[in-house]
């Protein structure tokens, strides 16, 4: 059995591939306030959904070559959730992994407890409350889980994170999508999420281009701090190499925020330690090297992506000890629409 730390380290481009279905499939408080009243970093908790958010659905498929003795397994999922408060919704979760044969490796369901949909990309978590799992030794009930879910009309994608296997759940936050589904489908109904549709255009003009082979992700955008009318400025750029795994990235992060008359709200640098990618969705985390406040340094941080018709950023930052526990490769679903730049993730 692969240690939590071996399986993120078996992570590829692609998403989880893990070499064992058993340290994936079936291998706390949310982010608190910060001490700066307009301080973006817990913009998806600050401020109610603008709507009444939904994930649902039931779809799966089979676990291809990379995950190695369990290519050929058959899994499933089932999610209805629904809420307009993201720390307080109602729903169930129902997840099935079987052999080839039928018979079963685990099968498990419960409730959710949380719940975070913009646009097409949602993040649900739950509580395992009923289990059977003849294939998994560990203790199943009680324990944490965390699905990523990605509406992409004929194209859905589903990703994981299994509390049982030792691997940190925070509630609204996972990782990327990495599984595509080819059977069933998903329905997400988001808030719409935070936008700067209302800034003035920007003078910089962005061209973003990606070449090179291996799996990439660049962003340079900004607008309108969320909650405040202060300029908000990030770049990105997060680079995997053909056959390197998650923790191979290279890559580095610049996150600014001022006031108008230029004092920094936030004004920090950093490298990229941790990338995953599923479809047009990519999880990012990193630690800080350079900063305004020098506190900071060392402190880690995270980033969501969506290349879409809309493209949208997402941050968590662990900067204080209040603060939820950043993961590698985790993060909050995607909330902010810039007013200029974009991104892409390929």
């Amino acid at each position: 059995m692969l240690s939590a730390r071996r399986r993120v380290l078996r992570t590829t481009a692609a998403g989880l591939a893990a070499a064992s279905l058993l340290a994936a499939l079936t291998g706390t408080a949310a982010q608190a306030t910060s001490s700066a009243p307009s301080d973006p970093a817990t913009a998806p908790l600050r401020a109610s959904p603008t709507s009444t958010m939904e994930v649902k659905g039931k779809a799966g498929g089979v676990l291809g070559e990379e995950w190695g003795p369990y290519a050929g397994d058959p899994v499933s999922f089932a999610i209805d959730a629904r809420g307009d408060d993201p720390l307080k919704p109602n729903g169930t979760f129902h997840v099935v992994h079987s052999n080839p044969d039928g018979s079963l490796v685990a099968e498990f369901s419960g409730k959710v407890s949380s719940l975070y949909a913009v646009d097409e990309v949602g993040i649900v978590t739950g509580v395992i409350d009923r289990a059977e799992h003849p294939g998994v030794p560990q203790e199943v009930l009680g324990k944490e889980i965390a699905l990523t879910v990605y509406d992409g009309g004929r194209q859905d994608r589903i990703g994981w994170v299994w509390g049982f296997f030792d691997a940190p759940v925070s509630r609204l936050q996972g990782t990327a999508p990495h599984f595509p589904v080819t059977w069933g489908n998903f329905h997400v109904h988001g808030d719409r999420g935070r936008q700067s549709s209302s800034a003035a255009p920007s003078s910089e003009q962005v061209e973003l281009k990606s070449g090179t082979t291996g799996t990439n992700v660049l962003a340079v955008l900004g607008g309108k701090a969320p909650q405040s009318s202060d300029p908000l400025r990030v770049t990105l750029a997060a680079r995997i190499a053909p056959g390197d795994n998650a923790l191979q990235v290279k890559g580095a992060f610049h996150f600014t925020h001022h006031k108008p008359n230029g004092r920094p709200v936030a004004d920090f640098q950093g490298r990229i330690t941790c990338l995953a990618v599923g479809g047009p969705v990519a999880v990012a985390t990193g630690v800080v090297t350079k900063s305004a406040d020098p506190t900071q340094i060392g402190k880690p941080v995270s980033f969501s992506l969506k290349d879409g018709p809309t493209d949208r950023l997402g941050w968590l930052r662990g900067f204080s000890s209040t603060d939820a526990p950043i993961t590698d490769c985790q993060s909050t679903t995607p909330f902010y629409a810039p007013a200029w730049g974009g991104l892409l993730v390929r």
